[in-house]
């Protein structure tokens, strides 16, 4: 028993150092290298292979391709940087693919409440409010346009919504949340709230 408390104890001492270091590297240099992220997928296969041999393996390689996969849409898209995506593989590799899920889903929170912060800090609440609306609108008029609705949609559209506007994209520094995401979890497990 004794033996599996310091593996577990290990595990997180592990997780929560790489997540620090990921996210103290995302918020001064807006990257997380490859070095911290690479290294973190290699000692979270090291470690699982160690305390769980050929299982160990399987659940260290399920965690991190789930940890890959579940950021690797909004990579894609624009939405967060490539070293993001490979510190979710690294978390999974270390931790599974259970805790890798609910991290991802911790972290959505803390960047939420980042964005926010960052939006009421900086005066840009109402203005990102009434874009997102007028977007969401647009689509929206574009749909039932698509379906026929196109006479009085085009009146609306033309009165609401302006062509050709543009956003400034909002930095946030994912890692931060993705430590965040990471010590929420941690601590919800600690008190006895199992979630995965």
């Amino acid at each position: 028993m004794k033996g599996a408390i310091t593996m577990v104890t290990a595990n997180n001492l592990l997780l929560l150092m790489l997540v620090a270091v990921s996210g103290f590297f995302d918020l001064k240099e807006r990257k997380i290298p490859n070095k911290i992220t690479f290294t973190g997928i290699l000692i979270g296969i090291l470690f699982n292979i160690i305390t769980g041999g050929w299982i160990g393996l399987l659940q260290s390689l399920l965690g991190m391709f789930a940890g890959l996969a579940i950021f690797f849409l909004p990579f894609v898209m624009g939405g967060m940087g490539a070293g993001d995506v490979k510190l979710m593989g690294a978390i999974g590799s270390l931790m599974g693919w259970r805790f890798s899920l609910v991290t991802a889903l911790y972290s959505a929170l803390v960047g939420g409440v980042m964005v926010l912060i960052y939006l009421i800090y900086t005066g840009k609440l109402k203005d990102t409010l009434k874009k997102m609306i007028l977007a969401l609108i647009s689509q929206l008029f574009h749909l039932l346009n698509q379906m026929g609705y196109n006479k009085t949609i085009d009146q609306i559209q033309q009165r609401y919504v302006k062509d050709g506007q543009t956003y400034k994209k909002i930095y946030i520094p994912y890692g931060v949340a993705i430590a965040g995401g990471t010590v929420l979890v941690l601590l919800a497990t600690s008190q006895g709230i199992h979630i995965f």
